[in-house]
């Protein structure tokens, strides 16, 4: 026995109801998909330069690698934002190596040799200076040395690119 289909028409579901037309909708998501993905930056900012600070201007080509953060403003020295000490009363020490810094310092490296231990994320030691240009040199030789002697060896200085 042969199928015969029928030849009625069936009616609409409710023709007076709008459906919702995807191809419009996965056409827009599309687009705004490409458009992310354009503008999206593998590079990006990876270093936030303080508000309180001036930074020297550079002609460099390299561009900034993660690290420890360490900020020397005319006030006071931070370490990933948190305040370590007071400028003022290093400039008037002496010596090269700043204690308290140095103490802050070593706990950041004890905690990340820790985690290379326990993880396998790899410590580098690298630390970013961000100094306002108007610094004395002589502080900031002493940041620099106490980042040396803190397991920091990989060291740069914070600058923007001149174009």
């Amino acid at each position: 026995m042969a199928f015969i289909p029928s030849h009625k028409k069936r009616p609409r579901e409710n023709p007076g109801q709008a459906r919702l037309q995807l191809t419009s909708m996965m056409d827009m998501f599309t687009i705004i998909l490409v458009f992310l993905l354009k503008i999206y930056s593998t590079h990006g900012q990876l270093i936030n330069p303080s508000e309180d600070l001036t930074l020297p201007s550079s002609k460099v080509q390299q561009l900034p690698e993660l690290g420890l953060d360490v900020t020397v403003s005319s006030d006071w020295i931070l370490v990933n934002g948190k305040p370590v000490e007071q400028t003022q009363n290093i400039i008037e020490q002496e010596g090269y190596i700043i204690p308290r810094l140095q103490e802050e310092l070593l706990r950041y490296s004890t905690e990340a040799e820790k985690m290379e231990i326990l993880y396998g994320a790899e410590f580098s030691g690298k630390a970013t200076i961000q100094g306002d240009k108007h610094l004395p040199y002589r502080l900031l030789i002493k940041v620099m040395a106490t980042c040396g002697q803190s397991n920091f060896p990989n060291m740069r200085l914070v600058v923007y690119r001149e174009e």
